[in-house]
């Protein structure tokens, strides 16, 4: 259980984190930029054609100036938000066993470092962060794990920090992770590409996708790349900043007949 369950949580969690790095997704109609996020924007947008990136292979071996932009950009964006709440899609692909699982579910945030994620489709599960623990819980099984994520060495505080984007540190991030700025995107589209700097066997992902509007940083697309080219996909399908959260919403109690598998 321990491998297959920390393998799907922990993509999880860190995916839906890298979702609401961003900005919300309400829709909007056409503007002039007028705020600092949106006039940022419009200063890095390209002005000329260039070669495609294979986002999933080509080699990236330097951060480049403009990712470290739109880092400062959403760095800015995020300043005030303190709370969040959502909804989220995901597709899990499985090149090996060629299999494709498709989820649904809702998530909650509140600053600096608490998520719960609840899946209600098609397997319920809870993953919830609280500071550096983490519980999986998988009521179906009667089950769940808990474990410290480590803080030393591997760079995992500053990971999770720069994936919430809530007073990110776009310094944190560059010693971390070799961002580039794919410019070979739509007109209206950010498109950041993050390889860990960490050996293979430390991180968590091979490299991770983000694709975000020009104008107001909203997120549309978070792809995860895994070291067997597995990928998930997730998009926010809803969210709402500093929204009120139940009060015990951070707190999961499980029922007396739950196995509980403790991981230091």
């Amino acid at each position: 259980m321990r491998g297959s369950a920390i393998m799907r949580g922990y993509a999880v969690w860190t995916a839906v984190f890298g979702l609401i790095a961003t900005s919300a997704m309400a829709k909007q109609a056409p503007e002039q930029p007028t705020s600092p996020t949106a006039k940022t924007a419009v200063a890095l947008a390209p002005t000329s054609p260039t070669v495609a990136l294979d986002v999933a292979t080509s080699p990236i071996t330097a951060t480049d100036r403009v990712a470290e932009k739109w880092l400062t950009a959403m760095e800015e964006r995020h300043r005030d938000h303190r709370r969040a709440k959502g909804e989220f899609t995901q597709t899990k692909t499985d090149p090996v066993f060629l299999e494709e699982i498709k989820a649904t579910g809702k998530f909650y945030y509140e600053r600096p470092n608490n998520f719960r994620c609840d899946y209600d489709k098609p397997d319920p599960s809870t993953n919830l962060v609280v500071g550096d623990r983490v519980t999986l819980y998988f009521p179906d099984f009667k089950q769940a794990e808990r474990y410290r994520v480590g803080r030393e060495g591997s760079g995992i505080g500053e990971v999770n920090q720069m994936l919430l984007g809530f007073g990110i540190d776009a310094a944190k991030v560059a010693e971390h992770f070799l961002v580039a700025n794919d410019r070979s995107t739509s007109a209206d589209i950010v498109r950041l590409i993050f390889v860990p700097k960490a050996k293979r066997e430390e991180r968590p992902f091979a490299r991770f996708i983000l694709e975000l509007t020009k104008r107001d940083l909203t997120p549309t697309m978070f792809r995860i790349i895994g070291e067997e080219s597995d990928e998930t996909v997730i998009k926010v399908t809803q969210i709402t900043w500093n929204a009120e959260l139940p009060p015990d919403i951070f707190d999961l109690k499980l029922p007396r007949d739950v196995e509980i598998i403790e991981e230091q």
